[in-house]
């Protein structure tokens, strides 16, 4: 029960300070604001605390530096690469197309002798 009669005085309290400080001429608040620590305070509370300030060092300036790192998208690039082979291997073997069967047998052979020689020279 204390708690909340202490609370109600306290707000109460808040709200009549408030009040007697800028109801009227307002002499008080205005020397205070005029002060050395009053321009400092009020410098640093009309830029939001410096929390926007932060805020673009912390936050924005990192995200844009790995962003202009990123802009070209390495690892898609990478994925690509299985691609970009497979579709020179298939121009290949399209140049190899000419519907002549002994050129297809030798092409053969020589594709099972260089086989036979890579087993031979891994193991």
């Amino acid at each position: 029960m204390t708690l909340e009669i202490t609370s109600g005085v306290v707000a109460i309290a808040g709200i009549l300070i408030a009040a007697w400080l800028w109801l009227g001429k307002r002499t008080l608040v205005t020397s205070i604001a005029n002060s050395a620590p009053g321009r400092l305070l009020g410098t640093w509370w009309y830029n939001a605390w410096g929390f926007d300030w932060l805020y673009d060092k912390v936050f924005v300036k990192p995200f844009l530096g790995i962003a202009w790192l990123l802009k070209r998208d390495p690892l898609n690039a990478l994925m690509n690469i299985p691609a970009i082979l497979s579709r020179f291997a298939g121009k290949g073997l399209v140049l190899s197309e000419n519907g002549y069967l002994r050129w297809y047998v030798a092409s053969m052979s020589i594709g099972a002798v260089v086989v036979l020689a890579l087993l031979m020279v891994l193991r």
